[in-house]
């Protein structure tokens, strides 16, 4: 089927088109009063052209492939993996831990783990610098490298399907069911060469990577996860799609679910993480093995659907084996909105104090 155009290659909401199209803040607000997202949906709208301004010079920057830049960013990322652990506690002071992050370079969120565990180890994987990604920034700390092993891989090269004639190889099997923590950050580069054939439209090969990115690192987590364990990860825009039914689905599988976003460094934009603990003991741990399925075939889809079998991005329906937006808006919006006020206010603050510094009127 052919795909309408994006609006945007870094929104998840691309047409009115998609049948499907049922969630977002105004649908929310038309189902019940919530002052928060109220207030942040005003914002928006004030200063629409000013926030893509912003945002498209903050990507440019952070394109820019440099030791400086490398630096900056692993020393930036540290102090948030201590905000998201001050908020949900995942990171133990003492004892053996094994944690696996996907997306690691420049390495500060795993530096962090490190620092705060000296008995923990890791395992980082990250996109090969030769690909677009980071260089390694842990490589200058000894003492932790020795306690670190990273794996220069793009994860889309895996087989995340794993079935009988996958055009990659299979995602490691020592690496499943063996962490006590999964964080799962990576980001589509705009850097990123994708192998293989990809859309010819550059903005939707831009998209089907990023939908593609964001499910396999699902997969993964999901995977790697031990029994009980954590997965910290990194949504954006949580009354859109996909990102509610996402945490609909950590929600329904684990013991806790937290959501914050870091006033230090995403406070004015839509990311936010979603911390969920006791993974495999929700109530309705159960459905972990039917989710997990389901993303597999929905991440085939995504990487060899499309026109001419060349990938896809996400419509609004795909994720409808785990929740639909009918289900969401009727049974599962007081949950939801419980979830997300926290988020959605820090962003309101963040954006009012961008507006202040930029002499944008409110």
């Amino acid at each position: 089927m052919e795909q309408p155009s994006p609006t945007s290659p870094t929104s998840h909401v691309f047409s009115d088109d998609d049948p499907g199209h049922k969630l977002g803040a105004a649908a929310i607000l038309a189902h019940m009063r919530v002052e928060e997202l109220e207030e942040l949906l005003e914002l928006r709208k004030k200063a629409h052209d000013g926030l893509n301004d912003h945002f498209k010079t903050t990507r440019q920057i952070a394109d820019q492939q440099s030791d400086r830049q490398t630096l900056y960013w692993y020393k930036a990322m540290k102090p948030v993996m201590s905000e998201l652990d001050d908020a949900a506690r995942f990171i133990p002071t003492f004892g053996n831990f094994e944690f696996l992050d996907v997306g690691c370079s420049p390495g500060g969120f795993s530096a962090r783990v490190l620092e705060k565990n000296r008995y923990a180890s890791g395992v980082g994987i990250s996109l090969p610098p030769s690909m677009g990604g980071y260089e390694f920034g842990l490589e200058r700390r000894l003492q932790l490298r020795q306690r670190y092993r990273l794996i220069e891989q793009d994860i889309l090269s895996y087989d995340l399907h794993m079935a009988d004639g996958g055009t990659g190889h299979l995602f490691p099997g020592d690496l499943c069911a063996r962490f006590a923590l999964v964080i799962l950050d990576g980001h589509a580069l705009r850097t990123y060469s994708a192998p293989g054939d990809s859309p010819d439209d550059p903005r939707l090969a831009q998209a089907a990577y990023r939908d593609a990115l964001l499910i396999g690192q699902f997969i993964i987590g999901l995977s790697a996860v031990r029994n009980g364990g954590t997965v910290v990860v990194k949504l954006s825009h949580l009354e859109c799609s996909p990102a509610a039914h996402l945490v609909y689905l950590l929600d329904a599988i684990s013991d806790t679910l937290l959501l914050h976003k870091p006033a230090i460094m995403h406070s004015n934009r839509g990311t936010f993480y979603a911390i969920a603990k006791g993974v495999g003991h929700g109530k309705h741990a159960d459905m972990k093995g039917v989710y997990l399925d389901g993303l597999r075939d929905l991440w085939r889809e995504l990487r060899y659907g499309g026109v001419g079998g060349k990938g896809r991005y996400l419509l609004h329906t795909d994720l409808d084996f785990v929740v639909t937006a009918d289900a969401i808006l009727e049974d599962y919006l007081d949950r939801l909105v419980e979830l997300g006020r926290g988020v959605w206010w820090t962003q309101v603050e963040g954006l009012r104090y961008f507006f202040r510094k930029k002499g944008i009127a409110m």
